[in-house]
């Protein structure tokens, strides 16, 4: 049972001083969020009285053994401002800084389970500069700081982690980029971008059900995308990223050591994805679209445990209908040649197929 209670509120006021044009952003946020997870487990079933035989595949059991029972009351607030800079024509300044509050209240109602009392305060703060030395190009580089309060999958991390494991997660981002404007209705953008982070907590790869405490890890990476219209028929969405995401610190010991340089768990160095859409006429038009992504770890690699999950890639089509000015239709087929891949993994003995081919009927109707 989760009740959540939310206010946001903003104002934005342009102005000027001098030669400079501002364009000022503050604001408020406020959160309570009441949290009752109570899980009942089985006293009966096969996961106790044996296997269930397939040729008739029934059995009873009583939901009786507590497996989980907690409270958690989370509050919030926080204040930011940032304020937009145009110097010229050509250079454009963005700063902001935010404050953040954040108190947590966990028990655990199990018996001898512990209650976690946390009071986070995060400022963060943010700077960016855009450069467009033409009308249809420009140029920025962005720097930002973050935090995220440990709470845990469904709040059950207090549970896994020791106190140690309490302090917030941070976020350190670096980024610089260009986007060039081809014409009036195809951009191309490319990015690159350096993100640090600590204090991260990661699924136990050995699939206990536990948490792990990853002190440090860095991701490196370059994206590049196009979008647009190609010809007044034919329009595309291209993204490619390349990316290296490695642990920066050695963690743990004996078989359970995450040694530095240790590739991140779920980060492909490429991935790849393109939609084309082309018009037959005024009612007709067709897509064709591919994903691919290389090989990856399900988990973060152990000394004495790691999963690699093979990279794939999937065919996607769709057939488009203009039925009139206000409705459409439209058929999506999804891994068209139903290749069999592995999608994802929450660690390295639980991991997640890939859907087979698969069909969507839409219709739109808009009035």
């Amino acid at each position: 049972d989760r009740k959540n209670i939310q206010n946001q509120t903003d104002i934005t006021i342009p102005f000027s001083t001098g030669s400079l044009k501002h364009n000022l952003l503050a604001g408020i946020e406020f959160l309570v969020q009441d949290d009752e997870n109570k899980r009942l487990t089985a006293t009966g079933g096969s996961s106790t009285i044996g296997s269930v035989p397939v040729s008739n595949p029934t059995t009873s059991a009583t939901f009786t053994g507590i497996n989980r029972n907690q409270k958690t009351d989370i509050s919030s607030r926080a204040f930011y401002v940032q304020d937009q800079i145009e110097f010229s024509s050509q250079w454009q300044a963005v700063v902001g800084l935010r404050h953040d509050h954040f108190e947590t209240d966990y028990k655990d109602l199990t018996p001898g389970g512990n209650q976690v009392d946390i009071t986070d305060n995060f400022v963060s703060p943010r700077a960016g500069v855009i450069f467009k030395p033409t009308g249809n190009t420009s140029v920025y580089a962005n720097y930002s700081l973050s935090y995220v309060p440990k709470a845990g999958d469904q709040l059950t991390g207090f549970r896994e982690l020791s106190d140690s494991g309490f302090d917030p997660e941070k976020f350190i981002n670096k980024e610089i980029g260009v986007k060039w404007d081809i014409n009036p209705n195809l951009s191309f953008t490319a990015a690159a971008y350096i993100l640090e982070r600590e204090n991260v907590v990661a699924k136990d790869p050995a699939g206990l059900g536990n948490s792990i405490l990853l002190d440090g890890q860095e991701t490196k990476g370059l994206e590049l995308s196009l979008a647009g219209d190609i010809t007044d028929k034919w329009s595309v969405i291209a993204a490619y990223t390349h990316q290296n995401g490695e642990i920066t610190k050695q963690q743990d010991t004996g078989t359970k050591t995450i040694l530095k340089g240790s590739d991140l768990a779920e980060t492909p160095d490429h991935t790849f994805s393109l939609w084309n859409k082309y018009a037959i006429n005024s009612t007709w038009s067709v897509a064709l679209g591919v994903v691919s992504r290389s090989e990856m770890y399900a988990a973060v690699p152990q000394v004495g445990a790691s999963t690699l999950l093979p990279g794939y890639t999937r065919y996607d089509a769709a057939i488009f209908a203009k039925l009139s000015e206000k409705a459409t239709l439209q058929f999506n087929i999804e891994n068209l040649t139903n290749k069999d891949y592995v999608a994802s993994a929450h660690n390295n003995n639980n991991i997640l197929p890939g859907s087979p081919i698969s069909g969507r009927a839409t219709l739109n109707y808009s009035f």
